[in-house]
């Protein structure tokens, strides 16, 4: 039987990252995932890498953190899948005029007769320029990201660990990594309540010449190396409905005949804010991303909660028990909940979470999940 130091489950973006970190660290990996690589949220991501406005807080803090790392990392990694022309924030109701202006990273204003400059097909807007800003190729990205590691096409229903192994098959591993994203949890983990947030691209054509990313309510890249671009936003939240994933979006019963009215709300909202001429709509992408209620990602130790409370009841009354002696499935991490900035977010967190593995540095409170752990059990 083939032996792996990791399994990951789930060839996203984060999965892909913490195998590329893990196998140049010297490590067996092999990568499963029923819909392939970059098949689900992350294949049908925008992958806009760009900057949290706003005056400092520690989620835009560690998002601009995060951001300047991965552009450095793809720029290694795969620089002609990267396009770094930057972005133009338009106002909106999110982040108006003075959110933008007052914002703790360095913009440039640039108004609605200079835009007219750069291109007459620009509508009547202006905005703040970022330059540190990028659009990727996603599948491209983690093909690359999986190089060295072996990948394989198939379901996972549930875990099976015997005599100090996970055992998938014909093959095992001592480690696993679950990075599922909004897939039911292979382990119990009451204590991160994900909420997956729908989202769509589309690819198209045109004659227009877009000089760098866009972004309002939605966002628009500039021209791509093929010569498309790429049209996104995230437009539908699942928070209300009672519900899991299990399948892949262009799969689920939730969003069955809803393309036609996402692509034409899309191009309709590209449409205010520049004209794209000779439009020739390419291919049409749907996916969930994964959220919880911080907004933070989650990265760390998967822990037994029931296992953890029946052993160290007092928990539930504050008792501190330290993280060492709570009850964990064996080997088992987690990486989850990188919203819709996935791309940029999965460089950062790989680095920290395969460090922690390999050396035992410690992982930022508001990133892991012995937080949550606490939270959850406190509140019980």
């Amino acid at each position: 039987m083939k032996t792996y130091d990791f399994v990951i489950i789930g060839a996203g973006s984060a999965g892909c990252n913490v195998a590329h970190y893990l196998q140049k660290n010297g490590k067996r990996v092999a990568v499963i995932d029923q819909e392939g690589v970059a098949g689900g949220g992350s294949g049908a991501a925008g992958a806009f890498l760009s900057p949290l406005p706003g005056k400092a807080n520690p989620y835009n803090t560690f998002v601009n953190e995060a951001l300047a790392f991965s552009l450095a990392y793809y720029e290694q990694l795969l620089p002609h899948a990267l396009s770094k022309k930057g972005v133009l924030r338009v106002a909106n109701e999110n982040f108006d005029d003075d959110k933008l202006n007052s914002s703790a990273i360095k913009s440039r204003f640039i108004s609605a007769v200079e835009l007219q400059t750069l291109t007459p097909n620009f509508k009547q807007i202006d905005g703040y320029f970022y330059e540190n800003a990028a659009i990727l190729n996603p599948r491209e990205v983690c093909g690359e990201l999986l190089r060295g590691c072996d990948f394989y096409a198939q379901d996972v229903k549930e875990l099976c660990f015997e005599d100090g192994f996970y055992i998938f098959g014909e093959f095992r591993a001592k480690n696993i990594i679950l990075a599922q994203g909004v897939i039911k949890p292979l382990a119990q983990t009451p204590y991160i309540e994900i909420a997956p947030i729908f989202g769509v691209k589309i690819d198209v054509r045109t004659s227009t010449k877009v000089p760098f990313n866009i972004h309002k309510s939605i966002s628009i890249s500039t021209n791509k190396s093929d010569g498309t671009i790429a049209i996104g936003a995230t437009k539908e939240r699942h928070d209300t409905a009672k519900m899991e994933c299990l399948t892949s979006c262009d799969k689920c019963t939730f969003y069955v005949n809803t393309e036609a009215g996402q692509v034409e709300t899309l191009l309709r909202e590209a449409d205010e804010l520049i004209k794209l001429e000779d439009l020739e709509v390419v291919k049409v992408y749907r996916g969930a991303r994964a959220t919880i209620k911080s907004y933070f990602p989650v990265i760390g130790k998967i822990y037994d909660f029931d296992a953890s409370l029946k052993k160290y009841p007092s928990i539930k009354n504050g008792t501190k028990i330290p993280p060492s002696l709570l009850e964990c499935y064996p080997n088992a991490y987690i990486i989850n909940a990188l919203g819709s900035r996935g791309f940029v977010l999965a460089p950062y967190l790989a680095k920290i979470l395969s460090e922690n593995i390999l050396y035992d540095t410690s992982i930022p409170k508001e990133l892991s999940s012995e937080k949550l752990f606490y939270k959850m059990a406190r509140k019980n």
